[in-house]
């Protein structure tokens, strides 16, 4: 549903009234004009990503991306792209600069970190996750972090933070697995 959309319908659900829908201002046309250029963008994207033209579809990305600079799922689909082409560099200053004009986003710095994580660049996850973890970000930034401290073998810190995502979510199977494996090798010795 259009965020436009959903607040309209929740304003008018909680005013609960026929006046509210003759007071609720439609959108600018300016707007319906955009979200239908935006809609017909995307057709576009799928379509030319399912003839294999990927030029093409990242160029159509690279505009979304500048339209909505606080999109996350254009940027991770315009970085996802430039890493289908082994645009690696291109992929990370793509991921980079999002999360340089996203800084509000708890999440901004995951794609940056599950590139350099990909790449097994390990010790590059550390210092864009920790901020991360300290506030409201998605289970995957402890994970990839967590998985990050433990191929370096930092394991006190691997333990600290599957403990942390565990403290978040407790019903979390996989990370109690990960923990236990982790405390596994620390007692170890390893």
């Amino acid at each position: 549903m259009k965020p436009f959309a959903l607040v309209v319908f929740v304003g008018l659900a909680a005013l609960g009234s026929a006046q509210a829908a003759k007071k609720a201002a439609p959108p600018s046309r300016v707007d319906t004009i955009l979200d239908f250029a935006n809609d017909r963008m995307s057709t576009q994207i799928d379509v030319l990503f399912e003839d294999g033209d990927y030029p093409a579809v990242i160029s159509l990305l690279r505009v979304q991306a500048e339209a909505y600079p606080s999109d996350y799922d254009v940027w991770t689909n315009l970085g996802w792209m430039q890493e289908n082409i082994q645009a690696w560099d291109t992929a990370l200053a793509t991921y980079a600069r999002y999360r340089r004009q996203n800084a509000g986003d708890p999440d901004a710095s995951l794609p940056e970190a599950t590139f350099y994580f990909n790449r097994r660049l390990f010790s590059k996850v550390p210092p864009l996750m920790e901020p991360a973890i300290k506030g409201k970000c998605h289970p995957n930034a402890f994970r990839i972090l967590a998985r990050s401290y433990e191929k370096q073998e930092m394991l006190t810190d691997a333990a600290r933070v599957y403990k942390a995502l565990i403290a978040r979510a407790p019903n979390d199977g996989a990370a109690k697995a990960n923990l236990k494996r982790v405390e596994g090798k620390l007692a170890k010795g390893s």
